[in-house]
């Protein structure tokens, strides 16, 4: 009986340390200026987003907050999916709401809405487009 009681704590201090962790991992997030939750009253549930900063900065994935090589105001922007939230639910302290998806399909499965097809269409045309132009330069420089 003593040993279950034993196991028992020490799987709730587990709990409880791993809930510190979050925490303690959210309140270091909060610290990063393109860091923002945006609220959905649809879904009843809040979403966790990286807005990228202005023109000559690097993209940042909206998920993972992980920087690309390649910079907003630039041709490569074409690279993603783009979206910018004015309604005025994100508050991104660095004072953008510009986010970049890696598709219109991350877009939809990420914060969970709909993206016409017709527009899809034409992100990926443009997309493509952009993506031949660079084979086609990385081949001229060779």
């Amino acid at each position: 009986m003593y040993h279950d009681d034993y196991l028992n704590l020490e799987d709730q201090n587990d709990n409880e340390s791993e809930h510190d962790v979050q925490k303690m991992l959210e309140k270091e997030k909060m610290k990063d200026k393109g860091y923002n939750i945006v609220y959905r009253k649809k879904y009843n549930k809040k979403f966790k987003v990286y807005t990228s900063n202005g023109i000559g900065t690097h993209i940042r994935d909206v998920e993972t907050g992980k920087y690309f090589s390649n910079t907003v105001g630039s041709r490569d922007e074409d690279l993603f999916f783009k979206v910018i939230l004015a309604t005025g639910e994100c508050t991104s302290s660095n004072g953008f709401s510009t986010l970049f998806f890696i598709s219109p399909q991350h877009y939809e499965n990420y914060l969970q809405c709909h993206v016409d097809p017709i527009i899809a269409s034409n992100w990926e045309k443009k997309r493509d487009a952009r993506l031949h132009e660079l084979k086609k330069s990385k081949r001229t420089n060779i």
